[in-house]
């Protein structure tokens, strides 16, 4: 993507999960290119210490941030406006996946998958608002994944979690529009991070009877430091879509396997659609009220 041209670079962006995996990369990038980055991470140091020699006090602001906490996501915020003066661009990044099968999941732990894909993605938007509010001005990219577009074996939770993401994401911008604010779902596919080897990932209470699923979650773990998709090259993306005019981008599917289930799911969708068709459009009241004095949901 060398072809790229970036209008401005004096823009700020507010990174959150950003010490390691996708959240890493978009903030090396950023400060490469010489944007402005706000980087939160629940270990401040070991954010810092991933930048490396990219850390730069005038650009960069590392930020211990609890997302679960409201207030911790009000107080980065605000150190993010007295640092900068203004936020530009917001990355929800932050994420993780429990696996297994639903059964094996505990309450404990799909209550935790929530808090942090989705509970966490509330507070920032909740306390980021007011700032696009003033600025009359505003973009938000939810980082959400292929299992927003289709449930995955396995990973009901984390599924569940990415399919209210994008609900969420898609209400929030018919809100803000406008106010000057756009937003963009970004359903990626497989890159090649360490997603798939972290403890959370691994099957905890294993039931005999799923054995079947535990083999797909086993097989995918072979891939893990080998799926195809790179990193590096996300950010490209999303800043094409920030700079561009004309209608607002709803979802951006990043790689061909996203792209290809795209198709499957439409193909899919509207099968189920015409097979019932013919009942599902008689739901209604045998004497029909005046339907146009009903706002549209």
């Amino acid at each position: 993507m060398s072809s790229l041209e970036i209008k401005s670079v004096d823009k700020v962006w507010y990174v959150t999960g950003a010490s390691k995996g996708i959240g890493l990369e978009l903030v090396k990038n950023l400060l490469a290119y010489g944007f402005k980055v706000v980087g939160t991470s629940r270990d401040k140091q070991q954010l810092i210490g991933a930048v490396g020699s990219l850390v730069d006090n005038d650009r960069f602001l590392a930020v211990e941030v609890d997302l679960v906490n409201e207030e911790s996501v009000k107080q980065s915020l605000n150190d993010s406006l007295t640092k900068f003066g203004r936020i530009d661009v917001v990355v929800n990044n932050a994420g993780f996946a429990i696996s297994g099968a639903l059964e094996e999941n505990s309450d404990k732990n799909v209550r935790a998958n929530f808090d942090t894909n989705l509970f966490s993605v509330f507070n920032v938007l909740r306390n980021v608002s007011p700032i696009f509010r003033n600025q009359q001005s505003g973009y938000v990219f939810n980082m959400s994944s292929m299992a927003g577009l289709q449930g995955v074996i396995g990973h009901s939770a984390y599924s569940a979690t990415k399919f209210a993401l994008d609900g969420l994401s898609e209400s929030y911008a018919r809100e803000v529009k406008p106010l000057g604010v756009r937003v963009t779902t970004v359903n990626l596919g497989p890159f090649r991070t360490g997603f798939l080897g972290t403890d959370e990932y691994k099957p905890i209470n294993k039931i005999e009877a799923y054995k079947q699923v535990h083999g797909t979650l086993d097989f995918a773990v072979q891939y893990s430091g080998k799926q195809n998709g790179d990193p590096s090259k996300i950010l490209d993306l999303l800043i094409r879509v920030y700079q561009s005019e004309g209608d607002d981008t709803s979802h951006l599917y990043v790689c061909p396997e996203v792209n290809k289930l795209v198709h499957t799911k439409i193909d899919q969708m509207v099968k189920d659609q015409k097979r019932w068709e013919e009942y599902t459009t008689k739901t209604g009241f045998d004497t029909p009220t005046d339907s146009q004095t009903i706002p549209s949901i």
